[in-house]
């Protein structure tokens, strides 16, 4: 999950429940907000486990969010690898729920493919498991990918998988087992065989080889314009993450509904893990309004980095909208610069969420770069918090703080993402109809979420970056 600033590009990364040249320096890319500053190092550099384990010791202790969090004293030499010792680093703060393995190791090239090509290499389906994670379901199919060519479908249940016929392991056993999904379907090589044995909405049976392939991520792959009989039309958009390559397309989006007279949007946001503050804050901008020069969003450092913080402005744009009333449908995966989208307009507009409640991620990282080893360090340092001064939602939202509304809906994998009978895209149309939700919302927010996103319970090691920001994507 990243963003950027006026300052710096920051990366707003999702972790799952499931899941420098020569010279050492600090990447001017950060997630979830950051600065680029500081950290250099010596013109010749080994890229050794070692080195890289050294490397991550002096970025936390200059830059971590939590520092008081961090080991009194700990041995890297004592660690196998740069991704234990991480782990070990950060384990007081993951097992207080502030850094759910969102500091991670990755590389500079996957990332680079990810946030500003716009491709990735994948089977290319976002997998969803039912809550008791014993059952896997496609729950989005990437246009131009390898599973879209296959015939996969939003729907299909993946009753097994392997990398043959005869070496299919059950669902429930490929969840249940150490690696998870991550491990079964492997790293991001490309031409990387799995066999799927699927049943399809219609009730068949059928085995499908796939093979892992380049293809464009389409940022921003649904938007709609919908009449309503004697009101404004509603703004549908469904945004898959937040990428260099979406900035285009949201700006083609608002337009539309601009020349259209919209002043009530539904953002999907269902799958959307995060990713650059830049695109996040132009969807910021692209829904203004009349807010020119008022407070956005600030970013928020340690107190020994207290000078890097920043406070970004609403600024107008040749296509904003003065929206009204906006729902954004989320899920578990909806996490990142998702939220601080979500978080950042509630103070300014009519808001609601739709579907469930989000993953809770009000935290970034800034990367830190070992350019000779294509090697990144995403390491939390900052926090984002609203004009209000809201974060903290490590819970999720909506939480106690959040001032808009909140509508249980369901994910029905049967229909298709953004169909006016789609249960998410439904309800968020009535809610900005009627100004109330379709059903009563009683119990937990978390009731209506039948589907819990696919992930492992560590970080990704195929440094493929795509699950960084599109949870449960292979």
């Amino acid at each position: 999950m990243c963003f950027a600033t006026s300052r710096v590009n920051a990366l707003l990364r999702f972790a799952a429940s499931v899941a420098a040249a020569a010279v050492v320096i600090a990447s001017s890319s950060s997630c979830g907000g950051g600065s680029g500053d500081g950290l250099a190092g010596p013109a010749a550099f080994a890229c050794t486990d070692s080195a890289k384990k050294t490397f991550i010791l002096s970025a936390a202790q200059s830059w971590y969010l939590f520092p008081n969090l961090l080991p009194a004293a700990i041995d890297p030499a004592a660690f196998a690898t740069p991704v234990s010792f991480l782990a070990a680093l950060t384990a007081t703060a993951r097992a207080q729920s502030l850094d759910r393995n969102f500091s991670f190791t990755t590389t500079i090239s996957a990332e680079q493919a990810t946030l500003s090509n716009g491709t990735t290499i994948a089977f290319g389906v976002t997998l969803r498991t039912l809550a008791n994670n014993t059952r896997i379901f496609v729950g989005q199919v990437f246009e131009g990918s390898a599973a879209a060519a296959a015939g996969f479908v939003r729907g299909d249940e993946i009753l097994a998988l392997g990398d043959s016929v005869a070496n299919l392991q059950p669902a429930s056993a490929v969840l249940a087992s150490t690696d998870g999904l991550t491990g079964a379907l492997g790293p991001a090589t490309s031409g990387l065989v799995r066999v799927f044995r699927v049943l399809t909405p219609a009730g068949v049976t059928v085995d499908r080889s796939i093979a892992k392939m380049q293809f464009d991520l389409n940022p921003v792959n649904i938007v709609r314009i919908v009449n309503r009989p004697g009101l404004t039309p509603i703004g549908y958009l469904s945004l898959r993450t937040f990428i260099s390559t979406a900035e285009a397309p949201l700006r083609n989006a608002f337009a539309s509904f601009k020349a259209a007279g919209v002043r009530d949007v539904v953002l999907d946001l269902r799958y959307n893990g995060g990713g650059l503050i830049t695109t996040a804050e132009l969807l910021l901008n692209l829904f203004a309004g009349d807010r020119s020069g008022q407070v956005s969003y600030s970013v928020q450092y340690n107190p020994s980095k207290s000078a890097a913080e920043t406070t970004s402005t609403f600024a107008l744009q040749p296509e904003t909208v003065a929206a009204l009333n906006i729902a954004f449908i989320a899920t578990d995966s909806t996490a990142s610069a998702s939220e601080l989208v979500i978080n950042a307009l509630a103070p300014y507009a009519n808001v609601a969420i739709i579907g469930g409640r989000t993953f809770g991620k009000p935290v970034g990282q800034n990367a830190y770069d070992i350019s000779l080893c294509d090697f990144r360090l995403r390491l939390i340092a900052f926090k984002l918090v609203n004009r209000d001064n809201h974060g903290d939602y490590f819970a999720g939202l909506p939480d106690a703080n959040f001032v808009g509304g909140f509508c249980a809906a369901t994910d029905d994998l049967s229909q298709s993402i953004g169909a006016d009978t789609e249960p998410m895209t439904s309800d968020a149309q009535f809610w900005l109809t009627n100004g109330r939700c379709h059903l009563p919302s009683a119990g937990s927010v978390r009731q209506a979420q039948l589907y819990r996103d696919a992930t492992a319970a560590m970080p990704s090691s195929d440094s493929s970056a795509l699950r960084d920001y599109l949870p449960g994507t292979y």
